[in-house]
This record gives structure tokens, C-alpha cells and sequence, in this order.
């Protein structure tokens, strides 16, 4: 009984101290200081201010505006010289086969040279022996070999013997100056094959600078994109930063200036706060947590492999995201990033059905397996297969880079359950 009646006064007091709250609120919400007050001119005043704001915003984003063309004028600039690098490898490998080529041409020019000059000696000690035979005969001339014969059947047969000798003679002399020209010609043919392979490696040694110019204007190009970016997302910054103040600053003054017409309705809004304040709240949180593959040695359970070993880390990962050069849009693959060079493995055998450049995936491969799945593999410096060549799983079939809409190094990796785009998967899934 004793417990009740303590439980009874305890109410009464708590209810007697709810009602002196109250009031105390009343009073002091009715009798707001004078110097505290917001009046409307001082609202519109804000509001002036906004519109100068917005003046002062939509000239930035006109600024902004400009920055965005010149930054997609640079993305031009880097997909031109992407195609000129292509151009000039592919020159580079016409070069390096047409000096093997003319290698081959060398050594065969310097065995016919070898065969001509054997054969010269051949005619040329012919040549010499008849000389000799002459000499030893000494000065006899044919006409005194025909008027010593004995018989007009002596004096056919001496003629017949001479035409014999001044034949051979001749066919000696005839085939000592062909050697000679032989010898001459091979000389020549050597001596421009020499002069050929020269001009190729002098080609080859200018292309591969030209190679390292280009490359090194990508770079530089690369580096203007990244620092235009930080620009562009500062100034996006500051004005979404400006916007969200400024609409703070009138939401406020307008909160105020309807507080001091209604205060009595703000009572009552104190009195409802201290009724919920008394209520117990609860809040709950969730986090999610990327998966990250954590290797890449071996096949995965589904029979892919990771493309990149010792490169696990996933920048950008399946899914929708915001494209710095698209907008919002489904990135169809995931992002590893990996130094330029770093080669890049088949994720499963199959064919090659694609290998070529394109400005978004700059250099990139696709490769069609036998389960009808199909692996895409962009943003390569350079490819390693062709279209039409078969693939193991693990080959390598082509190195990292940043080609095409990229602004660092990294490889852009898509799996596909069919022949279609629209069956792109999570690679991660599939490969750990």
C-alpha cells in the first residue's frame, strides 16, 4: 500500500514538473528578444544575394563548360596518337622483318658470290693455259699451218683442226668474261642487299624513337586529362559547397521568421519535442564489404583463371558507377590496375575472335571459349594475338596499358555467359 501511494506522489510530481516546462517554453518563445528578430526585408536581402550567387554559379559552369570541352579535345589527341603508335609499331615489325629478310638475302647473295668467284678461277686457269700453249708453240700462224699441206684432204682436215681450236678458244675467253659478270653481278646484288638492310635499321632505329616521342606525348596528354579532372571535380566542389550554404542561410531565415509569427505554435512544437524526447530511439547501421580476390594462381571453380598474376586489387568493380568521361553508366567489367607492360594471360583456351583498337577500349582482345563464354581484355598497350589464333588458358595475349578512354594504367576485364554484351558478369565471381 505504502509502495502505491510513493508511486501515486512520484506521478503527481512529475506531471506538476511537465507543466512547469511547458510554460517556461511558452513564456520564452512569446517573448523572443527584439534583437534577435528576422524580418522579411532582411529574407529578400538574402535572397538577392542567391540570385548574385547563381549569376556567379552559372558563370562558372560555363568555365566549367570549357574545361570539359578541352579536356574531350585532349581525349582526341590521346586517341590519335594511340592510333599513330599502333601505326608505328606495326611499322616497327615490317622493319624488324624486313632486316631478317635481307639478312637471309646476304648470306645467300655471299654464296653465289663464293660460287661465281670459284667458277672465275675455274675459266681464269683455263684461260691461262691455253695462253701458254701458245706462247710454247710460239709465233706459228694458221696460214702457214694450211699451206703445209701435204693434200687438198690434208688441207680440210688442218682447217676443220683450226675452226676446232679458235672455237674452244673463243668458248674459253666467252666463259671467262660470263664468270667476270657473274662476279660483278653478285658483288652488286650483295652490295645493295647490304645497303637495303642498312636503310632498314636506320628506319627501325627512327621508328622506334618516334615510338618513345609518341608514347611520351600520351603520357603528357594522360597527365593534362588527371590534372583537368582535379580541376574540374575542385570547381564541382566549391559550387555544390556555395549552393548548399546559401540554401542553408534561407532555409534558416525563413525557419526563423515563421517561428517569431507563430509562437505559440512553437509551444506547442516544444511540448511535442519533449514528449518524443522521452521515447527511446533506436538506429541501425549496415555496411557492406567489396570482395577482393585474393590471388590468381590457378583455375577457379568455374574454370576461369585471373588474368593478372600478382595483380589482385579491384579500383573499380562490376557495376553501375560514374564514369568520368560517360557519365552514370553500367561499367561492364572490373578495373585492375597493374604497371604498364605487365602481361596479360587468357583467362580460359578458346579463339580469338577480336584484336583490335577502338577508341573506348583503345587496344583490347575478345576471346570465344568452348562453353560459349566469351572474356574481353581492354586498355592494352600492346596485343599479343591475332584474330583467328587459338589460345591457351594462361597464354599470354597481351601487355597493360592505358589505351583508349583511360587515364592510367590498368586492365579492363569483362566475362560474358554468351556471345552477347548483356550477359556481362562479375569476372570476380567467376574467378575466385
Amino acid at each position: 500500500m505504502q509502495h502505491i501511494l510513493c508511486s501515486k506522489e512520484r506521478g503527481k510530481r512529475f506531471v506538476a514538473w511537465l507543466m512547469a516546462a511547458i510554460m517556461l517554453l511558452f513564456v520564452m518563445a512569446s517573448a523572443l528578444p527584439a534583437a534577435q528578430a528576422v524580418t522579411q526585408d532582411e529574407i529578400d536581402d538574402m535572397k538577392s544575394q542567391a540570385s548574385s550567387l547563381k549569376e556567379q554559379q552559372a558563370d562558372l559552369q560555363s568555365k566549367l563548360d570549357e574545361l570539359e570541352n578541352s579536356q574531350n579535345a585532349a581525349l582526341d589527341q590521346k586517341f590519335l596518337l594511340e592510333e599513330k603508335i599502333n601505326v608505328l609499331q606495326e611499322q616497327i615489325a615490317l622493319s624488324e622483318q624486313a632486316i631478317q629478310d635481307y639478312g637471309e638475302m646476304i648470306d645467300q647473295k655471299e654464296v653465289e658470290l663464293a660460287e661465281a668467284q670459284e667458277e672465275e678461277a675455274k675459266y681464269q686457269e683455263e684461260f691461262n693455259q691455253r695462253v701458254r700453249s701458245m706462247e710454247e708453240r710460239g709465233n706459228v700462224s694458221y696460214w702457214s699451218v694450211l699451206f703445209n699441206a701435204n693434200s687438198f684432204s690434208d688441207l680440210l682436215d688442218q682447217i676443220n683442226a683450226i675452226s676446232e681450236v679458235m672455237d674452244y678458244d673463243n668458248q674459253v675467253m666467252d666463259n671467262l668474261a660470263a664468270a667476270r659478270q657473274a662476279v660483278a653481278d653478285a658483288k652488286a646484288d650483295l652490295e645493295e642487299n647490304k645497303a637495303a638492310e642498312e636503310a632498314a635499321k636506320a628506319d627501325l632505329e627512327s621508328q622506334k624513337a618516334e615510338l618513345e616521342t609518341e608514347q611520351a606525348n600520351v603520357d603528357a596528354v594522360i597527365s593534362e586529362i588527371e590534372s583537368q579532372s582535379s580541376v574540374y571535380a575542385q570547381k564541382m566542389d566549391e559550387l555544390e559547397d556555395d549552393s548548399a550554404t546559401i540554401a542553408s542561410q534561407i532555409a534558416q531565415a525563413e525557419k526563423d521568421y515563421q517561428a517569431q509569427l507563430e509562437a505559440q505554435r512553437k509551444a506547442e512544437e516544444a511540448k511535442k519535442a519533449q514528449e518524443e524526447a522521452s521515447k527511446g530511439q533506436s538506429s541501425s547501421s549496415n555496411s557492406g564489404s567489396t570482395n577482393t580476390p585474393s590471388g590468381g594462381g590457378s583455375a577457379s571453380s568455374s574454370g576461369f583463371l585471373w588474368p593478372l598474376s600478382g595483380y589482385t586489387r579491384v579500383s573499380s568493380p562490376f557495376g553501375y558507377r560514374n564514369c568520368p568521361f560517360h557519365g552514370q553508366e553500367l561499367h561492364g567489367g572490373c578495373d585492375v590496375p597493374a604497371p604498364s607492360g605487365t602481361p596479360i594471360m587468357a583467362t580460359k583456351s578458346g579463339v580469338v575472335v577480336v584484336s583490335t583498337y577502338g577508341s573506348s577500349y583503345g587496344n583490347y582482345v575478345v576471346i570465344a571459349h568452348s562453353d560459349g563464354s566469351r572474356s574481353l581484355y581492354a586498355h592494352q598497350s600492346q596485343r599479343a594475338v591475332s584474330v583467328g589464333q587459338t589460345v591457351s588458358q594462361g597464354q599470354v595475349i597481351g601487355y597493360v596499358g592505358t589505351t583508349g578512354s583511360s587515364t592510367g594504367n590498368h586492365l579492363h576485364f569483362e566475362i560474358w555467359l554468351n556471345s552477347s554484351s548483356s550477359s556481362r558478369v562479375n569476372p570476380v565471381a567467376y574467378c575466385f
